[in-house]
């Protein structure tokens, strides 16, 4: 812990010496070393309280997401952010068109002309390999998400001006702007910042909130509304239908090219109703302004007025999308779980399957090891068999020997059984061979196969008897 301390307080809070006694990191009250790095390189940014600063929020600034603090253990839970909410609803039918446009004007940037020499001269197409034109179009490809970024960032310049001049207002004027604050230098940006400017001055607005967090607590969503003003309506009937003065509203402002529904249901349904729940106020109009970026539009804007009488419907088109989005949000959890479970299961599977299979081998190891042991027993018992058999054999036939001719060989009695008797092989001799001894080759293979050795045969020259 002390080697923690030591490192933490590198970045600032309390360190190994100044911690307390018996102390960590995060029992004591003051502020440590550990909340300091969290707070120095963490993407949460500061806490926004709510309900009489019993409700603590932060937001992600990289995800773009809400959490509300749990008071009793201290972790994050993410709330539903108003926008992300209103995404799920389609614009494709009017984005696929203009995305379409935006690629055909680029390609048409991009493709390389020739000029024609005649009677009159005309561009046209400059020769192109095919591997060429793919590199062109696959660039042209990205012309939508270019535009957008272009757009995204006009709007994000003209909306700091105007934020930074209202909040100046609030802090010096009693919330009046009299004039812009950091003007931007692009000149879209510019047009579309003095388009705000020109409608607050002809609506006598004054500011009481800018960039404002709300929090619904009933429904567990987060966002931030542009900001909450006492207007009053203009003389320009087109602007306004009818005349009011000091209308609490809530004010929104779009650099779009074109005002959506969904702005209605942020702004007058989301925002409103947050505002409504918690503090209880009466407010009755709510302006979502759609400001000039270009300029033919400069200093222009396009207002849509939604009366009190609307926030209703225009809440209940919120809820519709919170509830889908909640539904789409549950219904891919159970389809994550269900993929995770089914992996798992097959994991699992696989896992019982290769034990199946290690002990199927061991077994069948086991079993033919045995199988191997006990082929050579019953080898051992065949080679005991024959050889007493043999032993058999021999004894058998020494006792017939003993009975039936007593001068004959023991050994050739048992190598001769079941013999035929040979006919007569040497000239002279008597076919009756029954007696006739065993040669002596014979006599000394029967004598080595079973088992005795014969005594040895003394071998003497045949001599002819003389006459007389």
């Amino acid at each position: 812990m002390g080697s923690m301390n030591n490192f933490m307080s590198k970045f600032g809070g309390q360190g190994e010496d100044s911690a307390p006694p018996d102390s960590t990191l995060l029992s004591t009250g003051a502020p440590n070393a550990l909340g300091a790095f969290m707070d120095k390189f963490t993407t949460l940014t500061e806490s926004y309280w709510f309900y009489n600063h019993t409700e603590e929020l932060r937001y992600d600034t990289e995800a773009h997401a809400y959490f509300r603090v749990d008071p009793e253990l201290g972790n994050l839970i993410e709330l539903h952010g108003v926008t992300n909410v209103l995404k799920i609803i389609d614009r494709s039918a009017a984005l696929v068109p203009w995305g379409a446009k935006m690629v055909i004007e680029k390609l048409l940037r991009l493709v390389p002309l020739a000029t024609t020499k005649g009677e009159f001269d005309s561009l046209m197409l400059a020769p192109l390999t095919l591997e060429d034109f793919t590199k062109i179009a696959m660039e042209a490809k990205t012309a939508p998400r270019d535009k957008l970024e272009v757009a995204g960032n006009i709007g994000h310049i003209a909306h700091k001006c105007l934020e930074d001049s209202i909040q100046y207002a609030i802090d010096h004027t009693k919330g009046i702007v009299r004039e812009l604050h950091n003007i931007p230098t692009d000149e879209k940006a510019k047009a579309c910042a003095e388009a705000g400017l020109a409608w607050m001055q002809a609506h006598n607005v004054r500011w009481i909130k800018t960039e404002q967090k709300i929090y619904s607590r009933e429904f567990g969503y987060a966002g931030t509304m542009d900001g909450k003003a006492l207007v009053d309506s203009c003389d320009d009937p087109s602007c306004c239908t009818e005349h009011f003065k000091d209308s609490l509203s809530i004010v929104d402002w779009k650099s779009s090219n074109d005002l959506h529904v969904e702005y209605i249901l942020q702004a007058a349904g989301a925002y409103c109703h947050a505002e409504i729940e918690e503090y209880g106020e009466d407010i009755k109009n709510c302006f979502i302004l759609r400001l000039g970026k270009n300029e033919s539009e400069a200093g222009k804007f396009v207002p849509w007025r939604v009366p009190a009488a609307e926030f209703p419907r225009a809440f209940q088109g919120f809820l519709l999308c919170l509830q889908l989005v909640t539904l789409l949000g549950e219904v891919k959890t159970w389809i994550s779980t269900q993929s995770k479970e089914l992996r798992e299961a097959k994991k699992k599977q696989k896992s019982e399957q290769k034990e199946i299979n290690k002990m199927k081998a061991k077994v069948e190891r086991e079993a033919e090891k045995a199988q191997k042991k006990l082929d050579r027993a019953v080898e051992r018992e065949r080679i005991k068999a024959d050889a007493k058999a043999n032993r058999e054999a021999i004894k058998n036939a020494k006792k017939t020997n003993t009975s039936g001719n007593a001068g004959e060989d023991p050994s050739l009695a048992a190598e001769n059984v079941g013999r035929p008797e040979p006919v007569n092989a040497i000239p002279g001799e008597a076919k009756d061979t029954k007696d006739a001894p065993m040669a002596p080759k014979v006599v000394a293979e029967v004598a080595t196969q079973s088992g005795y050795e014969e005594a040895p045969i003394e071998r003497k020259p045949f001599v002819i008897p003389e006459e007389g």
